[in-house]
């Protein structure tokens, strides 16, 4: 490894990665950000009160990430909200869902029957497969998609070109 690509890796600033909401970074830069913000996630999802309390501490790190992926391609930060809103949207429409089904099968689902169930369940969970494709797409898009080249106004282009 040369010197230079050495003092580059040293160099990078792990704390304006996760935490500033300014400037651009490269693809692969996101992708190792949100594998940090994944992997710590997943270990915290075993600590019982404590890992609750991290996993909202990790909306920052991800927003962030995600805002400076949005910039690099030349779009506004805001538009990280759209799967937050989507996500919002869908968590009460679902439970307004499965509540108005539940009231108006309130006999066949005491009674057990397999058609009020699937009315109850089907429908919510298509919901939920749509808000998580909305998600996913998004993160493919902030993810794969190639960044402005030279600079722009949120900064100069992070791979120098």
């Amino acid at each position: 490894m040369s010197t230079e690509s050495s003092h580059q890796i040293q160099s990078f600033d792990w704390q304006k990665l996760l935490f500033s909401f300014e400037g651009r970074i490269r693809r692969s830069h996101f992708w190792i950000g949100w594998l940090i913000c994944l992997g710590v996630g997943v270990v915290a999802g075993w600590i019982p009160i404590l890992g609750g309390l991290i996993s909202l501490a990790l909306i920052w790190p991800n927003l962030a990430i995600s805002v400076k992926r949005l910039h690099d391609m030349g779009q506004t930060g805001w538009l990280v909200a759209i799967p937050w809103v989507v996500s919002i949207v869908g968590v009460f429409a679902t439970f307004g869902m499965v509540g108005f089904s539940a009231v108006t099968n309130a006999q066949a689902l005491e009674d057990g029957d397999p058609a009020a169930i699937f009315a109850l369940l089907g429908p919510a969970l298509g919901l939920i497969g749509i808000v998580f494709l909305v998600s996913l797409g998004f993160l493919l898009w902030i993810g794969l998609a190639d960044g402005q080249r030279g600079d722009n106004r949120f900064g100069p282009n992070p791979k120098g070109l």
